[in-house]
């Protein structure tokens, strides 16, 4: 089935740019593990981790050589988009010749956008589209543009994202994945998918893409683990086995107003991790006096079904810890301590010198709770700041300043701050702010692992 839409719209479209810098910090999560993982600066937001799945910080971002682009322009564009964007179920799928043909396309000033094919294995919904027109590039040939699904409700996870095209035989491709975000999967729906940019070209490119549900099976888990001591319960709801993915549902509960983060490695029977490719999904938010409930889903890009008899599933729970905020008239020594785990920054030292102020400070108290000592050098630089009061929520480019390891056996550093360009200072109106989320995030509490059967 083909539609064709010619539209010009006399109205100027704008395109949020606070929309645009959320999708970029939405995309950051995906940078690689092992950098420090700091904590979202929205209060109603839970804490990002990062994961291993992906390493730009753009949704679908890729780099085709220019063999590949070659072999785009002989042979169908449906596999090698699959291929190009790195999309392991879609490349599965073609395989098995599950892609759904679709060829919409909408213009808009000169621009066409072509939504190519489709599929809806279990929770995963992928898209290839193309785009032909006078469209600006970047340096590298590549075009970036900025899309909205489900009209980018706020109560859905990536509704806002940044898209990354790259050249094909006469125009661009693309490629979008997300998690259907809803915990019910209806056999056949559509979703809206409307692009705002292409390159720098505001506009309006709508589509409703039609998606058949592939068969699957659901395996009901009804298992749980609970740590008495933070207040934390995960309860595993289901399990999704599609033809090329596979999804975990379940229930994180906390205490109530605390917005912990949940994040799940999972094993097979024979021990070997399997890669949670998206996870934290949210798929609704339950309040109750007593206790904050969330329902979630993880993505497994691959079918495990026959692969293994049962997985073994390990939560991970970074806890939710507010700013500290240290008077600089305080006197040291002063100890800041996480509320439900043994997290600590102590501040030993603070001294005023030569238009410098530096704080002598320890973290865990020494013990290294099998980190790397570069993430607490890295903690070091950005954890501890020096900060105007009347601006402590406000995130600006930090004070210059430097630092000075003292005992790298004992966590033991020195952070010298230049307060001499600072024409407002004194000690009542600037203020120390500890960073403890950001620690917490990259320090979780394992609960007990849990057991399930796929057979």
């Amino acid at each position: 089935m083909k539609r064709e839409y010619f539209q010009e719209a006399s109205e100027e479209i704008e395109v949020p740019k606070e929309d645009i810098l959320a999708a970029i910090k939405t995309g950051r999560k995906r940078a690689s593990q092992g950098a420090v993982v700091h904590k979202s600066r929205r209060k109603a937001k839970k804490i990002i981790w990062a994961t291993a799945a992906a390493a730009t910080i753009f949704v679908s971002s890729s780099f085709i050589s220019p063999s590949l682009s070659h072999v785009m322009a002989q042979v169908p564009l449906l596999g090698n988009v699959y291929t190009a964007f790195n999309d392991s179920v879609g490349r599965s799928l073609q395989s098995q010749d599950l892609i759904t043909e679709l060829n919409q396309t909408f213009s808009y000033k000169g621009i066409d956008v072509t939504i190519n094919n489709a599929y809806y294995d279990g929770a995963v919904v992928g898209v290839t589209f193309s785009v032909k027109g006078n469209v600006k590039t970047e340096e590298d040939g590549s075009v970036q543009g900025f899309y909205e699904i489900f009209n980018g409700a706020e109560g859905i996870s990536d509704s806002k994202e940044i898209v990354h095209m790259e050249p094909a035989e006469d125009g661009y491709v693309g490629h979008v994945q997300l998690s259907y975000p809803k915990a019910e999967l209806p056999a056949e729906t559509t979703f809206p998918l409307e692009f705002k940019r292409i390159g720098e070209m505001e506009g309006s490119w709508q589509f409703d893409v039609p998606i058949k549900q592939l068969p699957y099976e659901t395996v009901n888990v009804d298992k749980g683990t609970v740590d008495e001591n933070i207040g934390v319960n995960v309860h595993f709801d289901s399990i999704i086995q599609g033809k090329a993915s596979t999804a975990i549902n379940y229930t994180a509960t906390s205490p109530e107003g605390k917005h912990d983060s949940v994040r799940l490695e999972v094993y097979d029977d024979q021990g070997k991790e399997l890669n949670i490719s998206t996870g934290g999904i949210e798929l609704g938010t339950v309040e109750k006096s007593t206790s904050n409930i969330l329902k979630e889903r993880s993505i497994i890009s691959q079918s495990i079904k026959g692969e293994t008899n049962y997985i073994e599933v390990l939560p991970k729970v970074a806890l939710d810890e507010p700013d500290r905020f240290i008077s600089l008239n305080k006197a040291a020594p002063i100890n800041i301590s996480a509320d439900r785990q043994d997290l600590a920054v102590d501040i030993e030292g603070i001294t005023f010198k030569d238009k410098k102020v530096t704080f002598d400070f320890q973290l865990n108290n020494g013990d290294n709770m099998d980190k790397d000592f570069s993430f607490y050098k890295d903690f070091a630089k950005t954890g501890i700041d020096l900060v105007k009061e009347s601006e402590k929520d406000i995130y600006k480019e930090p004070i210059k300043h430097t630092i000075e390891v003292k005992d790298k056996d004992n966590l033991k550093f020195s952070s010298t701050f230049d307060i001499s360009q600072i024409k407002d200072f004194n000690k009542d109106n600037y203020i120390v702010r500890v960073d403890m989320g950001t620690l917490s995030a990259n320090i979780p509490v394992e609960l007990e692992k849990v057991r399930m059967e796929l057979n």
